[in-house]
């Protein structure tokens, strides 16, 4: 590439890039941890430090009085619109095409070595082109699935970097005017380069935000919601029950001697116990019921518009269901039975209120015996066993 601006107008654009690069670079490592850290977070780190070395070798090659043998600057845009494809399927967990495409960045850097400055643009400008549209497609189709306007941001510089390609090849065909083909692509890749960082920043802030918001609501362990999310999506149907006097039953369910399962099999097979219980309790739990995990081993499920005697025979169910078979955990059967207080209320009530009595009814399926189902009414507690004896 020959000089296109003066050496010093060249030195301030690889300031204005060094800095744009280091601070979305600190900014994504302070948001990061790592734990859980954003996708495509290493390749995009990748790409911006291999593109920050590309403008280097840009800003050299400016200052260089005598021209350079090989276009090191066209071989580094080559390989960071590469690595842009690469980070961004990475991000869009989508794998296909890394090989094809690999070859064909490998052959364009190995074209430098044979051809003339001209050819040497039209290749590495038609590779860069494509390496941006595969990479726009990966992050539209991100920003469509995940409603990340972040990744739409990086979609819309791919575009940006794609119509750059034929306008600049229409003036180099027609006029045959090389060098205002190489400030078109050399602006279009700047703009490019800018939007890419905005939208690479912007995509993991709101990544972060949603992170947290579900963090807020839901239990990272089951996936289920935890005692905020469940008031949340109660909010309605106990203003409705209020409303219209209906009914609202609650069950408290405690895994039975669950300590005995840390010591015997370890803390990580005990997470993956609860994680099967959460998924037993969601399959057999209604759309309309609400399913939360609000301790330990303890689960809250909400059934609105049901009566104290439909949610007694939902609970031996859940019981009956548990206690018939051991549960098949990381290759081991390991028992699990549960004890489930159940409570109704009718009307005017609060969920407070509501998950107390139904905690007053589980701690009296302990007493009983666990394994087994208690009930507060208005009428004596009744106690039953995993059979649904009464």
């Amino acid at each position: 590439m020959v000089e296109i601006f003066p050496e010093n107008w060249a030195v301030l654009h690889l300031g204005l890039i060094f800095c744009l690069t280091l601070a979305q670079l600190l900014v994504v490592y302070v948001l990061s941890d790592h734990h859980n850290p954003p996708m495509g977070l290493g390749l995009f780190t990748v790409y911006f430090m291999a593109a920050l070395l590309g403008w280097i070798a840009f800003t050299l090659q400016q200052g260089t009085i005598a021209p350079m043998t090989l276009d090191v600057p066209a071989v580094a845009a080559m390989i960071n619109s590469y690595l842009l494809f690469l980070a961004a399927g990475q991000r869009a967990n989508k794998h296909v095409g890394r090989i094809v495409l690999g070859g064909c960045c490998l052959a364009g850097c190995l074209s430098v070595f044979f051809l003339n400055p001209k050819a040497m643009y039209v290749v590495y400008s038609a590779l860069s082109g494509f390496f941006f549209a595969a990479a726009g497609l990966l992050c539209a189709y991100r920003a469509y699935s995940k409603h990340n306007v972040g990744d739409g941001i990086i979609a819309g510089a791919a575009v940006l970097m794609v119509a750059s390609v034929p306008i600049a090849f229409y003036q180099l065909f027609t006029s045959d005017n090389l060098q205002l083909a190489r400030v078109i692509t050399f602006g279009a890749y700047t703009w490019s380069f800018v939007l890419l960082a905005i939208g690479f920043l912007t995509s993991v802030l709101i990544e972060y935000q949603q992170h947290l918001s579900h963090l807020a609501v839901e239990d990272p362990l089951t996936g289920l919601l935890n005692r905020r999310g469940m008031e949340d999506a109660l909010r309605v149907s106990m203003a409705r029950a209020n409303r219209e006097n209906a009914q609202t039953s609650a069950m408290m369910i405690d895994i039975d001697h669950f300590k005995n399962v840390n010591d015997s099999f370890g803390h990580e097979t005990g997470d993956n116990v609860i994680r099967e219980v959460a998924a037993i309790l969601e399959r057999m739990s209604r759309a309309s019921d609400v399913v939360a995990r609000v301790g330990g081993e303890e689960f809250m499920l909400i059934l609105p518009d049901t009566d104290a005697s439909a949610a007694r025979l939902v609970a031996e169910r859940i019981c009956r269901t548990l206690g018939e078979r051991p549960l098949r955990v990381d290759q081991q059967s390991i028992p699990v039975t549960v004890s489930i207080g159940v409570a109704c209320s009718r009307g005017e009530t609060s969920l407070d209120e509501l998950c107390q009595e139904a905690d007053r009814a589980m701690y009296l399926a302990k007493r009983g015996g666990r394994n087994r189902v208690a009930s507060v009414e208005s009428r004596p507690v009744h106690l039953s066993n995993s059979a649904g004896v009464s």
